[in-house]
């Protein structure tokens, strides 16, 4: 295993002579085994090798076990230790999102501060081949991977250096083998069996047939992410020399492009020029703007309205006149700086300010339907994640037992709710911008009242009441 981990470091050229090196380690097998090898290239490449271990809080006695094995196997090699504890418990009540998104974020964090106070450039983790392949197959699962990166790379800039991923050609089997074959010791986290994480049940589920198929399927997962990351950077250029050539009006704030032009476009770089000029104005502050909207567009266009309008998630604007196409991003809107967009997944909890929303599977249970605080939906009829934000111009919601659809602001009119307080009110909508509900207030048609056996639905309950 250490000449297959020392030809791909090579050929990536993740490592250079001299570099000074901090690597995640958590005391499992992969990280551990990790370490081990950065120690035994050390001489080699003349690296200066640390360790940092972050205590998550989530596990007590186990955690705490983990963090004192680390720090004691490193006092013993003498490799330079850091260790910080982190509280994701309360970073998941003050800001929401989900236990893996809180702890990756809050561990990031640590050992970017680490890697600028003590002048580090290489951060290595113990990411594997088996990551690999879950983590492209969750992002298909989800749609993820058609914007974004369609697994993990081997390294990316991170702080003022970079973060790499040595052991993304190994499997876990191989890992384990080689710890067992050098006795290295490691811990095993309790956690990674549970069915509840999404990662684990692909772990668990998906991969032993995959590998039962074919024993080197994580090299073909491998090659086929290299090849599309390379054949989707080089659509990307293109399309961005198609945008700067169909520019008509470029600010801060917004981006006017020729309509006629980008209709003109193969439709795969008329895809990534939307997606471009999203990023470009917001995409990485409004991470619920997605291929569903960019779909929306490249259909509207094809359709040639003369004129369009949508309004989209976190204040984006779309409107064609003729042949302007302008993207406007409202920066000004103090109500959405003030009060962020939260995102609500099933089997979720996730606070707003003092009100707190979760999202549970029900089969029938029908006293739920008649309680104010809660609105229940069909899980397949409904575009997850759901959004939780304060209203905004333009929005309108199909109410239940009413044809056709209102303005939210007409009925926080019409229930008298004070101006003030309607800047702050929470409205769920799904992820297309659909408004599902505003609690207390009104339900849209997509709530169900009597329900059935033949189908799941989700409900969704807020506790607490708009300050």
């Amino acid at each position: 295993m250490k000449q297959i981990v020392k030809q791909w470091i090579n050929e990536r050229e993740l490592l250079k002579s001299g570099n000074k090196l901090l690597a995640a380690v958590s005391g499992g097998p992969d990280s551990m085994a990790l370490l081990h090898l950065l120690l035994e290239f050390q001489q080699e490449w003349k690296l200066k090798v640390a360790a940092a271990h972050v205590n998550h809080g989530l596990r007590e006695e186990t955690a705490s076990e983990d963090e004192k094995f680390v720090r004691n196997w490193c006092r013993d090699k003498g490799v330079p230790y850091f260790s910080k504890q982190v509280d994701v418990k309360e970073a998941l009540e003050k800001e929401g999102g989900t236990v893996q998104e809180q702890a990756r974020r809050l561990r990031y964090n640590y050992l970017e501060t680490l890697m600028s106070e003590y002048k580090l450039d290489v951060l290595a983790t113990g990411h594997h081949a088996d990551d690999q392949m879950e983590t492209m197959l969750m992002k298909q699962a989800t749609g993820r991977a058609v914007l974004g990166e369609a697994g993990i790379a081997s390294s990316r800039l991170f702080g003022d250096g970079k973060l790499i991923r040595p052991l993304l050609c190994v499997t876990k089997e191989e890992i384990l083998h080689f710890c067992h074959e050098n006795n290295i010791p490691f811990r095993t986290d309790e956690s990674n069996s549970s069915d509840k994480y999404t990662r684990n049940r692909f772990r668990q589920s998906v991969l032993p047939f995959l590998k039962k198929e074919n024993k080197l399927v994580h090299q073909h997962f491998q090659d086929f992410l290299d090849w599309e990351s390379e054949e989707r950077h080089y659509i990307e250029s293109l399309a961005e020399e198609e945008i700067q050539r169909l520019l008509l009006n470029k600010n801060e704030h917004s981006m006017t492009i020729s309509a006629d032009g980008l209709i003109a476009l193969p439709v795969p770089l008329q895809r990534r020029g939307i997606h471009l000029i999203l990023k470009y104005l917001c995409y990485s502050k409004v991470p619920e703007l997605s291929i569903l909207h960019i779909k929306q567009l490249v259909h509207l266009l094809h359709q040639q309205h003369p004129s369009f309008t949508l309004d989209w998630p976190g204040g984006v604007k779309v409107s064609r006149s003729y042949n302007s196409l302008r993207f406007t991003i409202n920066s000004e809107d103090k109500m959405e700086k003030n009060r962020p967009t939260r995102y609500l997944n099933i089997s979720e909890k996730v606070s707003y300010d003092d009100i707190t929303f979760t999202a549970q599977r029900t089969k029938n249970i029908k006293e739920w339907a008649q309680r104010e605080n809660v609105f229940i939906c069909k899980e397949e009829e409904t575009t997850f994640p759901l959004i939780i934000r304060t209203w905004k111009a333009g929005d309108k919601i199909h109410p239940l037992g009413m044809k056709g659809t209102k303005k939210v602001n007409r009925i926080f009119i019409d229930k008298k709710i004070p101006q003030d307080k309607r800047n702050t009110w929470p409205i769920l909508t799904d992820a297309t911008g659909e408004v599902l509900w505003i609690p207390y207030l009104k339900r849209s048609s997509s709530h169900v009242r009597n329900l059935g056996l033949e189908t799941d639905y989700v409900a969704i309950q807020c506790k607490g009441l708009p300050q």
